[in-house]
């Protein structure tokens, strides 16, 4: 519970009637933002209060459990009291952001290939580059309506290479207590743990690939309903604090989406539809625990696949559709499990499913299975109030094909991740990984098989937040 947070008041039942002061993340829109310290909360104990308590009508049992109502209601009031409530358009409105700057020292070998990842990480060697810039507008414009808009600016050297919107969707609260509410536009899909979470939670430089494969980029365009318990919600907060927690996509969620992943056109009239089953557990000795399943299916239209009977590095089974794709099924089911580091942390998924991938003998784009797993330990050493030293360590396996890249190519691997994260402030991340990665480079040529590697590259990442 979030009660259990606020143990000041817990731990001041004798009566006094000095301020009773607790810290609590501000909550806007609830998602994808970075959650920190927010406004300084004091509560103040009433002199009827400490006198019924002095005098014996109050045990110290019910004043401890006024103080904490009282902290839930204020909890609970914080944003809408900051936003929704301000007659001041432009102070119901945040804007913040983040930049991740990098530096790789180059593969140990040049077939080495992590596409859906840092792409042009892989490919330059020895250079500096901006992997993100990102740019965030969000607000609590009434008490039922909040927004959220994401633009990425980011680039490889000098120049942006990057200009698109990340997000851009609106959740309309159904309840006042928020327990139901849609969201609409451009936003997350019910794919995997990892692809909820936001790159300001998570602190590993990449997502590993056995989920990332199913939604590239993370979002698209669709509608979606999430029911989220007043339970759930404070103990996703507190999930959300640890840094690595995405945050409340309800403990139900089913959405409505275009199924071409974010920021590209739509190439047939299927749509897909996903949905998750979570919950988020608290045990006695205040260990949090997330677990839950994903699952989405629909039609993915490969790009970059030529007609039947057109010689080509990826071919179609049947013609065309009349936007240039080739329709296979697509389908996924995955399941995981998640606590954060207490100081220790374990986070692994497993992903099952059907899916496209380029057949390496016949050059035809085949429905095929997919199987992947991943599985990561963490710990965190907290040397001061705000100074924090995590190493990871993960490792995982994929078998399927990348169906966002021209032609499905196969994406097989196996990967080990070693990383260590140090973050001197609240707004300030440095991360160094090695990656050890066995698999098939992603460039398909006509009449040829991918080519294999097995290679290593050491990443350094600096991050800083706008908030």
């Amino acid at each position: 519970m979030m009660m259990s947070q606020a143990g000041s008041v817990l731990a001041q039942a004798s009566g006094s009637a000095e301020p009773i002061q607790m810290t609590d993340p501000v909550h806007v829109t609830g998602q994808q933002e970075r959650v920190t310290s927010g406004q300084r909360l004091s509560i103040q104990s009433t002199t009827l209060e400490n006198l019924l308590l002095e005098k014996g009508v109050l045990t110290q049992d019910d004043w401890i459990r006024l103080k904490a109502e009282e902290e839930r209601r204020i909890f609970e009031q914080t944003a809408e009291m900051q936003f929704a409530g301000n007659p001041r358009w432009y102070e119901r409105i945040r804007i913040n952001g983040y930049t991740q700057f990098r530096y790789n020292l180059g593969a140990s070998d040049g077939k080495f290939d992590i596409p859906l990842n840092d792409s042009f990480g892989d490919q330059q060697g020895n250079e500096f580059y901006v992997r993100r810039l990102r740019l965030v507008f969000q607000g609590q414009v009434s008490e039922r309506v909040a927004f959220f808009i994401q633009f990425a600016l980011e680039g490889s050297q000098q120049e942006l290479s990057n200009r698109e919107m990340i997000d851009n969707h609106m959740d309309f609260y159904l309840t006042k207590d928020r327990v139901h509410r849609l969201r609409m536009g451009l936003h997350r899909v019910p794919n995997s743990f990892d692809t909820y979470r936001s790159s300001t939670n998570r602190q590993e430089l990449d997502r590993h690939e056995s989920v990332t494969s199913g939604a590239p980029n993370e979002r698209d365009l669709g509608i979606a309903y999430y029911w989220s318990p007043k339970t759930a919600q404070e103990r996703y907060a507190q999930l959300a604090a640890y840094h690595n927690g995405p945050g409340d996509y309800g403990v139900f969620g089913i959405m409505v989406y275009n199924g071409q992943s974010r920021n590209r056109l739509e190439l047939n009239k299927n749509k897909h539809v996903g949905a998750r089953l979570a919950y988020p557990f608290q045990f006695r000795n205040g260990r949090l625990l997330e677990t839950g399943v994903h699952g989405y299916y629909g039609y993915f239209s490969v790009p970059g696949v030529s007609q039947p009977n057109v010689a080509s590095a990826a071919r179609c089974h049947d013609r065309l559709t009349a936007e240039g794709g080739c329709d296979v099924k697509d389908q996924r089911f995955n399941a995981y499990i998640w606590t954060p580091p207490q100081p220790w942390g374990i986070m692994a998924e497993f992903t099952i499913g059907r899916g496209p991938q380029r057949n390496q003998q016949t050059g035809f784009v085949d429905e095929t299975q997919v199987l992947g797993y991943y599985i990561q330990a963490n710990y965190t050493w907290r040397y001061s109030d705000v100074g924090m030293l995590t190493p990871y360590v993960r490792w995982g396996e994929y078998y399927g094909g990348f169906k966002s890249i021209n032609g499905a190519p196969d994406g097989q691997s196996r990967t080990w991740n070693f990383g260590l994260v140090w973050e001197p402030d609240t707004h300030l991340r440095f991360v160094a990984d090695y990656v050890f990665k066995n698999g098939l480079n992603s460039t398909l040529v006509a009449n040829q098989s991918q080519i294999d590697f097995d290679a290593s590259q050491l990443r350094f990442q600096a991050q800083w937040f706008w908030n």
